[in-house]
């Protein structure tokens, strides 16, 4: 990696307005993963299980790429448990309303949203799907337990990753700008 790249991955703006979705190749399968806090040269995600691999094959689409694990941590956050949990119930609930696409849509926009607790659990309580505070510490206990969540950083040095990473900016601004446009239509 060349001294420009290494300056932007130490001091670059990192974003995760949006996730990049891809693939992650394991054992010969390919499974899902988000990419957070991702900019031209690499990103993170958060996995269920340990990683040994120090360089791991992605894809975006039909667009593969390499990225070597630069730092591991075990996650501790309450939030991105609580975060994961709530997204798997919107998640069934979204299932559960295939039929109506609207809603079935404004679902699955929230579930890609990284934050928003609270909102999250307002549209599920709203659902029929109240989570009590009690109930979410049990449930984030268990889910700790059961699977801890490994945190895994990946330095890319590949020009398919960074044009996905130019096609995320471009698609993320034309939804804000779609949003923008919709909110000053609804006040007037």
């Amino acid at each position: 990696m060349n001294a420009d790249a290494k300056s932007i991955s130490r001091s670059g703006d990192r974003h995760s307005h949006i996730t990049i979705g891809l693939r992650l190749r394991q054992a010969d399968q390919w499974e899902p993963v988000d990419a957070l806090g991702w900019n031209e040269v690499g990103f993170n995600f958060f996995h269920t299980r340990e990683i040994t691999e120090p360089v791991l094959e992605f894809k975006r689409q039909l667009n593969a790429f390499e990225g070597r694990i630069v730092w591991c941590a075990i996650n501790t956050s309450d939030e991105v448990l609580m975060a994961a949990l709530l997204n798997e119930r919107m998640y069934q609930q979204a299932k559960k309303l295939a039929t109506n696409v609207a809603l079935h849509n404004r679902l699955l926009k929230l579930m890609r949203v990284s934050d928003m607790l609270a909102q999250k659990r307002a549209v599920l309580a709203s659902l029929g799907q109240p989570i009590s505070d009690a109930e979410m510490a049990d449930l984030v206990a268990r889910r700790r337990q059961e699977r801890p969540l490994y945190h895994y950083g990946v330095q890319v040095d590949s020009e398919s990753w960074r044009a996905t990473v130019q096609k995320a900016f471009s698609l993320s601004s034309a939804v804000a700008s779609l949003e923008q446009w919709a909110d000053s239509l609804a006040r007037k």
